[in-house]
């Protein structure tokens, strides 16, 4: 693949854009109480590099609360608008280049446990939980 693709990749941008649209390119919508969350789930959501969220001042309709995840091949906003009542801002995948690839072992007493370490750990989004009688050796 072409290396210009991947730019995206080495620039971590935590800064909200506070009154700037990213029009278009939307992947999906979902309900956020606000942009640090809505980053969050951008952040979350595979495909999602840059959203735009509506804030509670919002005047043009009854849209609030609303954050839109985006993405473009070239990973930037193919525009930004000035607009008051949204916050745009970047997913946080390139802070953590390795994010897909993080790993961690711990062992628990059972799946109960192993489920609750996940829980409380703010970077967990799914375990597996392996014992004596897990086929593959490398992994009990």
């Amino acid at each position: 693949p072409d290396s210009s693709e991947f730019v995206f990749f080495s620039h971590c941008k935590t800064q909200h854009e506070v009154d700037v649209d990213f029009p278009g390119t939307d992947i999906t919508s979902v309900y956020s109480p606000d942009a640090d969350h809505c980053q969050q789930l951008c952040t979350q959501h595979p495909p999602c590099l840059f959203f735009t969220f509506i804030r509670d001042g919002w005047t043009r309709d009854n849209r609030h609360f609303y954050c839109y995840l985006k993405s473009t091949t070239t990973g930037e906003p193919r525009v930004r608008t000035p607009l008051l009542g949204v916050t745009s801002g970047y997913s946080l995948k390139p802070c953590s280049p390795d994010l897909s690839k993080r790993f961690r072992t711990l062992f628990t007493a059972d799946c109960e446990e192993c489920q609750r370490a996940c829980t409380q750990d703010s970077g967990c989004q799914f375990f597996t939980f392996a014992n004596e009688n897990t086929e593959m050796e490398s992994i009990r």
